[in-house]
C-alpha cells in the first residue's frame, strides 16, 4: 500500500490504477494546458465582440485561470465592473452660456434656459415693486419710511420710479417717472395690433399744415403694439375740394364747387411715436395743383380723410370693425373761416 503526501493511506496504488483500468484525475500535462489556454483566449475574443460579451468574457477569463492556474486575482472583476461604461446619446444644453448646461451631452436637446435679466425693484414693501425684476435697480420707493409718528421731517423722495413703456416687459403702471429699465428683451412673441389711433395733437387737430404756401400735410397715426417688423397696414382715403365763394351786389354769397379729387393711401404703422405720414398732392397725383384746379389762389380747400385698418392682415379693409374713423375740416360753421386758402 502506498501513502500519499497527505499521510493517508491510499487502498490501490497507481500502477493497480492502470492495471485495473480505472482512470482518475490527472494533472494536464504543459501541453494540454497550452491548448486550453488558446482556446480560452478565441472564445474571449468572439465573446468579446459585444458590450455584453466584453463582461462576460472578463468573468469567464478570469474563473478559468483561477481554477487551471490555482488562483488569480478576482479584484479585475470588481474594477471592470465599477469603471467607466459606454454609454448611449445623452440629451442635454450644449449651450455654455446657458443655466442648465450640460457638459457631458452629445447632443442639443432644444431645453437650454437663459437668464433674463429685469431691472427694477426688488422689494415687495416698496410702492414700485416689480414682481417681474431679477436685478434690483437701487430705486425702491418705500413711502414714509423711518416714520415713528413724529414732527420730525424726512427728506423722503416720494416720487415713484420705474418703467413707464406699456410695451416693455416690465411695465410699471404705478410708476411717475420712468428710470431707463424698461425691458424688450425676448420679444419674439410679436404682439397684435387691436387699436388704431390719429394724434389729435398737431396744428389743426388730427393733421399738421406747415405752410399756408400749400395745402400739404401730415398725419401721426399709432397703435396698441410697439412692433416694427410686423406693423400694422392702414389705408387712407384722401379727398380735396376747392370751393368757390362769390358775392353779388346785394351782399348775398353763393358757392360753387371747382373740383373734387380724391385716391387711396397706404402706410404701415405701428407703436405710441410721433411720426409724419404725409399727403403731398404731386407725390399722390402726379401734377401740381393748377393742372387740376382753377384759380387755386382763390377760394377755400377742404380735405377730408377716413382710415381702415387691416387688423387681420389679410389685405382687405373693410371688414366688421376696421373702419377707424376720419378727419376733416369741414363742418357746420362759415367756410371762409374753416376753409383753407393758399398764400402767393
Amino acid at each position: 500500500m502506498a501513502r500519499d503526501d497527505y499521510g493517508a493511506i491510499s487502498v490501490i496504488s497507481e500502477e493497480e490504477r492502470e492495471i485495473l483500468g480505472i482512470k482518475g484525475p490527472r494533472k494536464p500535462s504543459d501541453e494540454d494546458e497550452e491548448k486550453l489556454f488558446e482556446t480560452i483566449g478565441k472564445a474571449a475574443d468572439k465573446i468579446g465582440e459585444t458590450q455584453v460579451g466584453r463582461k462576460i468574457g472578463t468573468i469567464i477569463t478570469v474563473v478559468l485561470l483561477a481554477l487551471l492556474s490555482g488562483g488569480a486575482n478576482m479584484s479585475i472583476i470588481h474594477d471592470y465592473f465599477n469603471g467607466e461604461e459606454d454609454i448611449g446619446p445623452i440629451g442635454g444644453c450644449l449651450e455654455s452660456n446657458a443655466t442648465n448646461y450640460n457638459p457631458q451631452a452629445t447632443f442639443d436637446d432644444g431645453s437650454c434656459n437663459f437668464v433674463v435679466i429685469v431691472y427694477g425693484c426688488t422689494d415687495p414693501e416698496a410702492v414700485n415693486y416689480d414682481p417681474q425684476a431679477t436685478h434690483d435697480n437701487g430705486r425702491c420707493n418705500i413711502l414714509n419710511q423711518g416714520g415713528n409718528n413724529t414732527n420730525n421731517n424726512t427728506n423722503t423722495n416720494e416720487t415713484v420710479y420705474g418703467c413707464m413703456d406699456i410695451d416693455a416687459n416690465n411695465y410699471n403702471d404705478k410708476a411717475e417717472e420712468d428710470d431707463g429699465s424698461c425691458d424688450y428683451e425676448n420679444e419674439e412673441n410679436h404682439c397684435n395690433h387691436t387699436d388704431m389711433y390719429a394724434w389729435d395733437g398737431l396744428s389743426h387737430g388730427n393733421v399738421s399744415r406747415l405752410s399756408d404756401n400749400s395745402i400739404d400735410f401730415y398725419m401721426d397715426f399709432d397703435t396698441n403694439c410697439d412692433d416694427m417688423d410686423e406693423p400694422l397696414p392702414i389705408m387712407v382715403y384722401y379727398d380735396l375740394v376747392h370751393v368757390m365763394v362769390e358775392e353779388d351786389e346785394d351782399g348775398n354769397k353763393s358757392i360753387s364747387y371747382d373740383n373734387y379729387v380724391y385716391t387711396q393711401v397706404f402706410f404701415n404703422v405701428s407703436g405710441w411715436y410721433e411720426d409724419e405720414h404725409w399727403f403731398e398732392y404731386e407725390e399722390l397725383y402726379g401734377v401740381g395743383l393748377e393742372e387740376d384746379f382753377n384759380d387755386i389762389y382763390e377760394g377755400y380747400w377742404f380735405y377730408y380723410t377716413s382710415y381702415y385698418a387691416d387688423y387681420n392682415g389679410n389685405g382687405d379693409y373693410y371688414e366688421e370693425e376696421e373702419y377707424v374713423g376720419y378727419s376733416t375740416n369741414w363742418g357746420d360753421g362759415d367756410i371762409e373761416e374753416m376753409g383753407w386758402r393758399i398764400e402767393v
